[in-house]
């Protein structure tokens, strides 16, 4: 290290700093011999109690045991990364420098939101490859089907054009619902925020999906206002329609036959309580926390079962849109559900303010 009273007090400050990067020094047998706050945060450790632990006494970390080893060995920078913390919970880019005397400086650099940013990538782009995977591959053996002869019978190219409107419909509500949750996600999208009538945004998503929920059998109920009760909720009509009716689309795809759906709102802390209540197979606890998740199934056995029922598919973009749009007006989203009861969807959104 330096002798220069500037450079050690520079130094000295960088140690302290429990933000950004966290430097130590550890000797030639790879025991800490200065480590400020920052080090002391990572390893919930005072920072005086870590001056002469080992590195992996410390932090418990073989990886970067073994890259401060081979810095020191080799007499040369190595780089590479480390998972430090409690359970290893935060990921590190590791930079260990040599210095004269035998000592060595470890630059620790924080990438945990990289890390996840890239496992959410991964996740989108295998996520979105078996969603086009598997109308693509029934479009092309159709295509091939009718191409090798069977467009000369007439019975089998009508069934066949059929299914091959089914699929592309699907991959062009595919292509709409990634357009619109990206707008959504990124603030692309600005909402017109006025006072909304409840009442009003439940009866219009009620005949909106009537035609829809006829057709499969499924009954509509509009739940009766809460008494003595006017409200009104500061949201986007529109958008807030947007929201309750995909929940409405998944009460009737997921209902049992004959069943029922039930729209209504009532008065929450501070707010009014949007619910969609079916009859339908309902959702198991474990999955109940993730519902909201892009790309998320519960079952794609009984998504499918649904999805040839109802003659549509699902990508399982439509809740993480309820439940962007809900955060886009400072509200919140929920489920209560028990499997083969029914579900109960609630969207919940701060009252209006004075005019």
């Amino acid at each position: 290290m330096s002798t220069d009273p500037l450079d050690a007090a520079a130094f000295a400050a960088l140690l302290e700093r429990t933000a950004g990067d966290i430097l130590l020094i550890i000797d030639d047998q790879l025991r800490i011999t200065r480590a400020g706050a920052g080090a002391a945060v990572l390893t919930q450790r005072p920072a005086g109690e870590l001056i002469g632990m080992s590195l992996i006494a410390a932090f418990g970390s073989a990886p970067l045991d073994a890259l401060a080893r081979r810095a020191a060995s080799e007499r040369s920078p190595s780089l590479g990364e480390a998972d430090l913390g409690p359970r290893g919970g935060r990921a590190f880019a590791v930079d260990a420098v040599p210095l004269t005397g035998g000592e060595l400086v470890l630059a620790l650099h924080e990438i945990t939101a990289l890390r996840r940013a890239e496992r959410v990538r991964r996740d989108f782009v295998t996520n979105i490859s078996h969603e086009l995977r598997t109308p693509l591959a029934s479009v092309k053996l159709m295509a091939e089907t009718l191409s090798a002869g069977a467009v000369e019978d007439a019975a089998t190219a009508g069934q066949f054009a059929v299914q091959i409107e089914r699929e592309v419909d699907h991959l062009a509500q595919l292509v709409a619902e990634l357009l619109d949750l990206s707008m959504i996600e990124s603030g692309e999208t600005t909402l017109r925020l006025e006072p909304v009538d409840p009442t009003t945004v439940i009866a219009d998503v009620a005949e909106r999906i009537g035609p829809v929920a006829a057709r499969r059998g499924i009954a509509v109920q509009l739940l009766p206002e809460p008494e003595g009760v006017e409200a009104r909720v500061s949201a986007d009509a529109g958008r807030l329609g947007q929201a309750l009716l995909n929940l409405a689309h998944n009460a009737v795809k997921y209902n049992r036959p004959g069943g029922e759906v039930r729209l209504g709102w009532e008065s929450s802390a501070g707010g009014v309580r949007f619910t969609v209540a079916d009859d339908g197979i309902g959702i198991s606890e474990p999955h109940q926390q993730r519902i909201f998740e892009r790309f998320y199934k519960v079952d794609r056995s009984r998504a499918q079962e649904s999805d040839d029922a109802t003659g549509g598919g699902s990508a399982g973009l439509g809740l993480a849109i309820v439940r962007h749009i809900a955060e886009a007006h400072g509200g919140s989203v929920g489920v209560r559900s028990v499997e083969r009861e029914g579900s109960v969807f609630w969207v919940e959104l701060p009252l209006a303010g004075p005019a």
